[in-house]
Formats: C-alpha cells, sequence, structure tokens
C-alpha cells in the first residue's frame, strides 16, 4: 500500500520513552490512588492521583496532535486509545464550579479530539488518518497495541472497591509489567517477536488481575468465579481479534 510506515525496525530511544511514558503515567495514578489513608502520609501524596489523571485527560489530545503531524507513528497508537477511552469517560462526569455547573460533559467530552483531527485535516489534509489505518493493516499488532492503552483502565474496574493495602501491591507489579511489555514491544524489530510479546505479557497482566481479584472476593465475601474469568478471556479475545485483519487484507503487489 502506497505510503505505509513499514515499522521493521528498533525504535529510537526518545520513541520508546514516549511509549513507556504513557504507562509510566496510568501505573504511578493507579499506584497512589491505592495509598491507604490509614498510613497518614502528607496531604500532597493523596492528591498525586488526581494531578496525573488530569494531567492526562488534558495532554493527551495535545499528544495525538502531535502524534499525527509525524503521521502517527508506532509509539502514538496507545495514547489515540486512551484518548478515546478518557473521551468516553469523560461524557459521564460532571465539574462543578469548573464547567457546565451541574451538568455532564455529554457530547463535549469529545471536543479536544474532534479540534486535533480540524487541525490535522486542515495542515495535513487525511494523510496522518490513512497513515493510522494503513499502518495498522500492514501490522494488524499496532492496533493490539494500541489497545493495550486500555489495560489501566480494566485494572482500575477490577480492583475497585478492594482493599488499598491488597490492591496496592498489584498495581505496582501490574505497572512494571505493563511498562515492561510496551519497552519490550518497542525494542523488538520484527512482527513475529513483537506478536509473542503481546500474547504472553497481556495473557500473563490478564491472569493475575482475575487471579487477584478473584482471590481477595473469595475471602471477603464470595464471588462468582466463571463471571470474571469469562471477562477475562473476552478481554483478551477482544485485544487480539485485530489478528483477523490479516484475513480481510491482501497486500498490495509491486
Amino acid at each position: 500500500m502506497s505510503g505505509v510506515q513499514i515499522f521493521k525496525h528498533r525504535d529510537s530511544w526518545s520513541e520508546t520513552l514516549a511509549a513507556v511514558a504513557l504507562f509510566i503515567l496510568w501505573g504511578l495514578w493507579l499506584i497512589f490512588n491505592e495509598v491507604p489513608r490509614e498510613w497518614a502520609l502528607p496531604d500532597w501524596v493523596y492528591f498525586v492521583s488526581t494531578i496525573l489523571l488530569l494531567g492526562l485527560i488534558t495532554s493527551l489530545p495535545f499528544v495525538v496532535c502531535f502524534s499525527g503531524i509525524k503521521n502517527f507513528p508506532r509509539w502514538s497508537y496507545p495514547y489515540v486509545v486512551s484518548s478515546l477511552l478518557v473521551s468516553l469517560y469523560m461524557m459521564n462526569v460532571a465539574t462543578p464550579g469548573f464547567l457546565f455547573y451541574q451538568e455532564i460533559w455529554g457530547w463535549r467530552a469529545w471536543v479536544p479530539l474532534l479540534v486535533v483531527i480540524g487541525i490535522l485535516l486542515i495542515t495535513r489534509s487525511f494523510n496522518p488518518l490513512r497513515m493510522l489505518i494503513a499502518n495498522i493493516f500492514d501490522d494488524w499488532s499496532l492496533l493490539t497495541f494500541g489497545l493495550f492503552g486500555c489495560m489501566p483502565l480494566f485494572i482500575f474496574v477490577y480492583f475497585d472497591e478492594i482493599n488499598q493495602l491488597y490492591s496496592l501491591f498489584f498495581m505496582v507489579i501490574l505497572t512494571l509489567l505493563m511498562v515492561g511489555t510496551v519497552y519490550i514491544y518497542m525494542q523488538s524489530t520484527t512482527q513475529k517477536i513483537r506478536i509473542r510479546v503481546l500474547l504472553i505479557s497481556i495473557f500473563l497482566i490478564i491472569m493475575l488481575i482475575v487471579t487477584g481479584s478473584t482471590i481477595y472476593w473469595l475471602y471477603n465475601g464470595g464471588t462468582n468465579v466463571v463471571v470474571p474469568v469469562a471477562a477475562g478471556v473476552i478481554v483478551y479475545l477482544i485485544m487480539f481479534s485485530p489478528a483477523l485483519i490479516k484475513y480481510l487484507h491482501t497486500p498490495r503487489r509491486t
């Protein structure tokens, strides 16, 4: 396909750092969000998670815009998905005393991304958006890598309402696993290696999430084990559903 970026090289350290940075920030948000109140640490420690979340919400559209100007390099795919996820989340959020009084953001949550798309269309025409999709057809693991940007939310949902001292341990381990996965993926030179990295790492992360949360609830009120396990399997299958692209796309002959 003409104009497609073929990612068959090891990314630079700056590109790898850009990819890793997103998961470091999300990981720190998860970790500080679970710091137990009974530890009586300085007040600022308990505000770090809020500052990190606000920073991510406000900065993601700018990063997506910048990456679009660069024709969406590999490191940018989790940012695009995270930005979509944050916009979806903000649709049901109200910010009293800041914007819209007591109203939820609703459709206005998509304004930052719509502005980004407008800027790209004005300055670069459809080329960045075309590259965003064309690169996925060339290497479907890019879409799975992008969906990996949903993992912090998946972790947050599974450990919601769990004792903070218990979940804090998992947040640290899961953050290290996410960061390590992204680092190895970005430093891999072939699609085969990148796919293996995602297959193994995502399986381990989901297994740890499901196992950790299920064990907690088994000892604290009980739970239906089938439900969290089934949800984990569904998430895993969704994340690797882009593999079907290779059966839908016939490479252009030269």
